[in-house]
């Protein structure tokens, strides 16, 4: 069998995301391929939002791991649960990387075809951080954030980042958290898709 590579794996991720009851279980779950994220210093492979972010970050067999500690660094201030889901060749090296709450899978190849291992289950992530909560938002939605919490005053010529460090010292984490979640679960006309869609997807595919 080939390399695996980024596309077959983020396939077989897409598959087990149908399965998983923290977003089945959820009809508002949604799924962002290349979320631009950390003032779009970064973007992680997929994020999915239903009651929490999470993140997954995709190492396939013609990645290397140069990027990671970097990206660890970044998505710790922001997700709730990471998941690594890597390529065997990657698995002892990224166990020495990644935090002791990211979660590791590891795509295994068979006869049968591609299945995922889960290696370690992710925990909650005890260090979101609420200024990079604010920057998934968009400006407008940003003065939304805003005046919702009764915050007016001197923010019309407010750039995004400016906004966003008022919000986050302002207004509590949790709030902006939950905001910021059902903000981008109804945002319109951009690359989000619904798990419900993803599922339709899948199934189109199947063979008769």
């Amino acid at each position: 069998m080939d390399k695996l590579n980024d596309a077959d794996i983020r396939k077989v991720l897409y598959e087990s995301f149908t399965t998983r009851d923290e977003f089945i279980l959820d009809p508002t779950t949604i799924i962002v391929d290349e979320l631009d994220v950390c003032f779009n210093s970064a973007r992680v492979d997929i994020a999915v939002i239903n009651g929490k972010l999470h993140g997954f970050e995709i190492k396939s067999e013609r990645d290397n791991l140069e990027r990671l500690p970097s990206q660890v660094e970044c998505y710790n201030c922001l997700f709730d649960t990471m998941t690594l889901v890597l390529s065997e060749v990657h698995l002892s090296k990224a166990r020495k990387i990644v935090p002791k709450w990211w979660g590791i899978e590891c795509v295994v190849k068979k006869k049968t075809g591609v299945t995922l291992k889960k290696v370690r289950k992710n925990k909650v992530n005890p260090k979101v951080q609420a200024l990079e909560l604010t920057q998934l938002l968009w400006r407008q939605e940003l003065f939304d954030l805003l005046e919702e919490h009764s915050i007016t005053k001197g923010i019309k010529s407010k750039t995004r980042l400016e906004l966003g460090k008022i919000a986050s010292e302002n207004i509590c984490k949790d709030s902006i958290a939950i905001f910021v979640r059902k903000t981008l679960k109804n945002r319109k006309d951009w690359k989000a898709l619904q798990l419900q869609q993803l599922c339709d997807d899948l199934q189109q595919l199947q063979p008769n």
